[in-house]
Parts: C-alpha cells; structure tokens; sequence
C-alpha cells in the first residue's frame, strides 16, 4: 500500500499472476541499468530517445539536412510496412522494430514489484483502444484481427478496435509508463517529448507515403503501419500530460513550467493537421447539453488536440442525460462553437430575476439591502459579516480576512442581487452563504453582487480589492446551476470526475471574472453540488490523478484554475507569483480570448490583475501570439502590440458569418524581444512588392533583393496588396516558426481551415551615407488569413526583424 498525500492507494488489488504484470516484470529487468564497476562516465539517461535527426559520434553531434532526415524518416517506415506483409507474428515484428528506437536504463528508486503494480495501475486507466484513424480502408486480411482468425466473411464484423495493432500496449509505452511510475514530476520534458515527436514524424511520413499507393493490400499495409504509430503517440501523449499534471499538482500551476508540454505538431492524415483532424473529429460524440464553446475552449489546448474525449462525454452525458441545449433559447442544439458571439449564453440571453431563491424557499423570504452607513465605515476590502447581517432587513460589512469564505459565482444564475435599494439579497440565499461560510470556520462572506455598490466611486475601489480578497480567504466557494446539480453524497471516483468535468465546461468556467477569482483563490477551492454539500477541489483533483481516468485527469491541464497550489513542505519551493496565481502576458490574454466579461472595458481590467508585474519585466514574447485579430496600440514602435485580450469581430468575404481570430499562448514558436525601438524577432518570411505603382522600377535601381516571382500565387499577393499595401512600395509575410522544428512554421491552431500570416510594410529600404543605424524597420499592417487553393510563396527563415 502506497500513501499519496492524505489518502493511500493499494497497489495489492494488483494482481501479479496477469500476462501484463509479467510482460511489465520481464521489460524493467531488461532495461534497468547494469552497473559495471569497470565502465566509466556515470550513470547514463534512464530513457534515451535514438534520434533519426542526428548521429553522434565520440561525443559529437552531427545533424542530418533536412533531405537526410526526410530519407531516414522514410526508411523506417518502410521497415514497419515490411513487418505488416505477412500477418502472422506481425505485431511481435512491429513492436521490435519499434523498439530498438528507446534505449532504456531505468534505475529503480523502490522495489521492483511495487513499480511494476504501479505501472500496471497506469495503463489500466488509460482507454482500451485509442480513438481510431478518420480514414480506414477496407479491411485486407482478418488474420490481422485481435484474435488473429480469418475466418469471418462479413467485413461489418470487424473494426477498428479489432485491430492488434490498437489494441496490443507496445514496448515503448510501457517504457513511457515506467517512466512515469518511477520518476513522477520528473519524468516528463525533453526525455519523453522527444519520443513522442518522433513517433509523430513518423506517423506523419507514413502518411505522406501511403498515398502513393496503388493496390488495396498496399494501402492496407500502410493503414496498420499508422494505426500502430497512432495508438502509440496517443498513449505515450496521454502519460506525458499525467506527468505534467503531477507536477502542476505538487507545486502549483507554473505558467513557465508550462511551456515544457508543448509538442510537435504533425499530420496522422495526408493533407490533414492533428489541429484539423481534432477540429473536425473530436466533438462527434458530444452530449446536445454540453454548450459547444465550452468544448472549444478545451480542444484547443496545446495538450488536448488529437486526444480522447469519449470518457469526458459518457461522464457528462450520465450527469445530464436528457437535456436539451441551452445554448440559444427555443433551440434542441447546443451553439457550433466558432465563437463566444454565437452562443446566447454569453450574448443576448434575457436574464429574469438576479436574485434567485434557495430550493427550500417558497419565494417570500424578502430581500435584505446593505446598511450603507456599515459599508463605508468597514475598513480595507469589504464582506458580508455573519454576525448582526439579517437584523432589520439589513446586510452589514465588515473587513475582509483569513476568515472570509470568498464566493465565485455567475451573475446570470441569480445567486445574488445589488445590495442598494430597490434591489437587495434574498434572505434565503444570504442564510445559505452564511451557513456554509460557518461550516468553514469563517466569520464573513464576499460576493461581488452584496460586496460590489453601483457607485462608481465604491465599484472601482472594490475591484482593486479583489485579488486581495481572494489570495487572503479561507476558502473560495464556486457556485453554478450545472455544477449545484450534481449529487455528490456519494462521492465516488466516477462522482469526483463528473464534478470536474462539469467544471470544465460550466458557465463559471467561461466567464472572465470568475477565471480571475478562481486564479486568485484556487489555495482552497470548494465546489458547491446538490443540497448544499460542497466538495474540496483539491481532494478531487488529487484523487481522481490518483485513481481516475487518465484521459479525463490531463484535462485538468486545460483549466489551469483548477489546479490548486499545495502548502507544507513544498510550500517554500513555490515563487509568490506562483502562489498567487500570476501568469505571462501571452497565457492571460489566450485564456481571456476566450472568456466574456461582463461589462465592456473589464477585460482590460481583469487583464491586467491577472498579470505580475514583476514578471512582466522580461521582455521576451512569443512571436504567434501576434496572429489574432485583437486590437493594436497605437503607440509608435509598439503598433503590433494587442491592446486588449478580447479579439475583434470580422466578416467572411461573403459578408455573411461573423467570426474572431482568437489569441493563443504562442508556446510553440519562437519568441522575439521587445525594445525601445521596436519587436525583434525571426520570422518565416516572404518578401514581395508593395501596392505603389513604380516599386518594381525603384527595387531594380535599388538592387533590393526580392523573393522570386510566384505566378500561382498572385491571387492572395493582390487582395493583401489592396488590403493592407496601399502607399507601401514593399510589403512581406510572416509565419512564426516552430520551437520544436526550428524551420518549419507554426500549425496554426485559431482555424484549421485557413493560414494566418502577419502582413508587415515599409518604404525604405537604404541608409543615408554616414548613417550608422543599418537595420530595415517594417510596419505592422495587420493579419491576414491565406485562401488554402492557392500554394503558399516559399518561405524563407529571416532573423532580426524589427516590426514598429
């Protein structure tokens, strides 16, 4: 029996009779580290990824060109198609070939037995079968089935999840999983990200190369070939993020730390994005109930693209069976989930009554209305005092404290009501926040609706005392009409991922607002449920990482908010900007892109409590979190800098649909510096001609150097030409590049279905003699998004490139 924090799993109910207990046992005596006393250098990396991008030889890397990286990528993927020929022993021959990729030399820190119960623990909560490939063939040969007969007749017999290639748990991922079972919080990073790339460059070469084929066996072959490659990269993904949420769990969500989950992207189809493949896919078997923006806000995370949500769906779908959408009134269906602006459960939504009664009152409790006199004499942050409140229909105040329950709620649910004349708090909810607050040992309550006056004076004071309130609270309570459904008197392992799961796409989880309370808060989370009862979000958390699904625990990744921080020991390992809950410019304003607040103006506001201004110092940003259509400022040298989180609305070509370019993190590409003068930054880019007639003259007596003249695409170049070049003699694109690639661009997340290039300008292209500043300054014109029936011109990587 093993003990994690306040409760133990019993590693006992594992049984060690099993095939899977043995062939785990067999694999970590293989690849446990032999200790010769006669070989010298240390003890060497317990998990070792062979490159297909470079050799090394005494110690020296040498990198393969790109030509030799695609032909050794190409190469063994042959190799894989030629162990698929003959079904028999196929899958032992794929697995081995597989294999010899990962070098292991585990050195075991517990016994061995315990880490094999461990592991078998991990992979038991993974799903049996991945999420199949969009595209299969007609089956070839049932020999290649999970029983390895051929004996049916009818192809309907047989699917995707009879497949031994999908449902055999490969020699690679059980090494990821011992990974995981023995180095917890460490085990992630480059060693294991770096495998997972490389089986995403492989599936994707398998891809490209399965085109080519001609006959059915032939496309058949390569069809197991990708679905072998698949079923791993999606397992080995799923571990990865369950480490990630080990650490986020230990120490606190870490904005930095976050950037270590960012992978490769890659295509499982040809022609198909795993960014496109998830946008077309993933929401096929979403419940009506669940709104369809909430699902977006989630799918879209660098950690959530291309996984499994089956587990996600089935819990939410039993919580909420039978309900319809309520994502635009008089309508079955949820909204699509393009954007916020289409769902009226952020715009439009008529809101009957602020002030909602508890479930036990009959609607005649009466209101109580603050004692202003109690309010402006309360020193500091202001809250709701337990004591002396309900005397003569009056809430009275008191100085917000350690002892402050700090509620999280959404206005549009009524759970509360102004407290100035004429409007004022039911009685029935007023003894409901009390009450709770008692039972958690506090003497006050705060929420926005009794705590924040109309006046505007009073209203601005009290916003600047929100992240006090919440940092400094006992406990913070979240209140929602999903979440406040959920029957959590029994609160089984199932229950616990129903409430997290509910959290992840409630209306609280959508909200600016309560996203900035949650962040400041999330020290001592509470989730208020079904008559009352209220659940630790932490245990919750905890326990489901601990003995839930795993496919459902790494979305906790995708809620950063939900990640609590963690006092004792490793209290003093934490920074304060951690313990507080402060993150990066390019975080906050993604997961604000994404969030509605409730007046206009209030994004900028929760924007900037949202950040630390100590962090804030560095000077580094990441150059695709530029591809938004968020405003700019207007500021000279900074014209390329959002001035707010909230992206613009644009128009189609048609003039019809209207739709945002939202904000995300950037995480994935490069970032540039900012300096007085302007962003410096590499960037793929393609130089062209502006839209002033004579450039083409100019540039040849000039001698600039331009990009070769593309015909196929003169198309996009004139509508950017006429868009954005007007009075320019010179205009360029630009593509982030990829972190993890170093050539290649970013695979843009916002829209699959399009390309996002940032359109920048100038018209001088020359210093004046004696001038010693050489460097080309170019203007920032805006974003433009390239019609995909036309090639992109070719890219070349620029580094330096000053955008004013």
């Amino acid at each position: 029996m093993a003990k994690f924090g306040s409760y133990t799993v019993d590693f006992s109910e594992v049984s060690h009779d099993t095939p899977t207990f043995q062939r785990i046992e067999r694999q970590l005596c293989e690849d446990s580290f032999k200790d010769d006393a006669q070989a010298s250098g240390g003890r060497p990396y317990p998990f070792n990824c062979l490159s297909l991008e470079y050799s090394v030889e005494a110690g020296v890397h040498h990198f393969y060109s790109k030509e030799q990286q695609r032909s050794r990528h190409e190469s063994f993927c042959h190799k894989l198609y030629n162990a698929v020929v003959d079904p028999k022993d196929h899958l032992s021959r794929l697995d081995t070939l597989f294999s010899q990729i990962i070098l292991c030399n585990f050195i075991e820190f517990d016994s061995p037995t315990k880490v094999v119960a461990e592991t078998c623990h991990l992979l038991s909560r993974l799903p049996a079968t991945p999420v199949g490939l969009p595209d299969p063939p007609l089956i070839h040969d049932y020999a290649y089935a999970n029983d390895g007969s051929s004996s049916r007749t009818d192809v309907r017999e047989m699917g995707w999840e009879d497949l031994q290639v999908v449902w055999h748990v490969n020699i690679n991922v059980i090494r990821v999983a011992l990974m995981v079972a023995m180095y917890g919080t460490t085990a992630s990073g480059s060693l294991l990200g770096k495998f997972i790339d490389i089986t995403a460059e492989l599936l994707s070469t398998a891809s490209r190369l399965a085109v080519s084929s001609v006959s059915d066996v032939e496309k058949w072959n390569w069809f197991l070939v990708r679905a072998f490659l698949w079923s791993s990269w999606q397992r080995s993904t799923m571990l990865y993020f369950y480490s990630r949420v080990a650490a986020h769990l230990k120490l606190g969500f870490d904005d930095n730390a976050d950037q270590k989950k960012v992978l490769r992207g890659f295509y499982p189809v040809a022609g198909m994005s795993i960014q496109e493949m998830s946008k077309r896919f993933a929401s096929v078997e979403k419940p009506a109930y669940m709104c369809g923006w909430a699902f977006e806000l989630i799918r879209t995370d660098t950690c959530a693209i291309g996984l499994d949500f089956r587990n996600f769906f089935q819990r939410f779908s039993v919580a909420f069976d039978g309900r319809e959408g309520r994502c635009i009134p008089h309508q079955q269906n949820p909204c699509k989930g393009d954007a916020p602006d289409t769902c009226q459960r952020f715009r439009g939504m008529k809101i009957e009554n602020q002030s909602a009664h508890h479930g036990d009152c009959h609607g005649e409790c009466g209101k109580l209305v603050w004692n202003r006199e109690s309010y402006i004499s309360a020193p500091g942050p202001r809250a709701v005092a337990l004591e002396d409140s309900d005397g003569q229909n009056q809430l009275r105040y008191c100085q917000a404290s350690d002892r402050t329950l700090a509620i999280s709620h959404v206005w549009s649910h009524g759970q509360g009501g102004r407290p100035e004349e004429g409007h004022g708090l039911n009685r029935c909810l007023h003894h409901r926040y009390a009450s709770l607050a008692a039972s958690l040992g506090c003497e006050s309550y705060w929420m926005d609706t009794p705590c924040i006056p109309e006046d505007h004076r009073l209203r601005r004071e009290a916003i600047r005392k929100i992240n006090e309130i919440f940092e400094n609270s006992k406990a913070t309570l979240v209140c929602d009409r999903d979440l406040m459904s959920i029957d959590a008197t029994d609160l089984s392992v199932k229950i616990r991922e129903t409430i997290l799961v509910t959290a992840m796409v409630c209306d609280w989880n959508l909200r600016a607002w309560t996203f900035l309370e949650a962040m400041r808060g999330r020290r001592n989370v509470y989730i208020l449920c079904k008559d009352n009862v209220i659940v630790s979000l932490r245990e919750t958390a905890e326990i489901v990482y601990r003995k839930g699904s795993i496919d459902i625990t790494i979305l906790l990744l995708t809620a950063r908010h939900l990640l609590p921080i963690r006092f004792g020991r490793e209290y003093k390992k934490v920074t304060n900007s951690i313990v507080s809950g402060f993150m990066g410019l390019e975080t906050s304003a993604s997961l604000l892109s994404h969030r509605e607040a409730s007046r206009p103006g209030d994004d900028i506001v929760i924007w900037s409590l949202l950040l630390d201004d100590q962090k804030q110092g560095g000077s580094r940003h990441f150059t695709s979190f530029l591809l938004s259509s968020a405003p700019r400022l207007e500021t000279k040298g900074f014209r390329w800098a959002p001035s707010s989180p909230t992206a613009q609305l644009l128009t189609d070509q048609s003039g019809g649909s209207r739709y945002r370019l939202l904000a995300y993190d950037g995480m994935d590409s490069f970032s540039g510096l900012i300096t007085k003068d302007g962003y410096r930054a590499s960037w793929l880019m393609y130089d062209f001609l502006g839209g002033v007639r004579g450039s083409k003259f100019l540039s040849s007596k000039m001698k600039v150097e331009m990009e070769p003249f593309e015909p196929k695409c003169q198309g996009n170049l004139e509508r950017v030409r006429q868009k954005y070049l007007r009075g320019y003699l010179w205009g360029a694109l630009l593509q982030p590049i990829a972190s993890q690639t170093f050539n290649d661009p970013v695979l843009n997340r916002s829209d699959a279905g399009r390309t996002l290039l940032a359109v920048v300008a100038t018209n001088r292209r020359w210093t004046w003699p004696g001038e010693k500043d050489k460097r080309l300054f170019w203007t920032w014109r805006g974003i433009y998004e390239w019609d995909k029936s036309e090639p992109l011109p070719k890219f070349a990587t620029i580094d330096n490139v000053f955008i004013v």
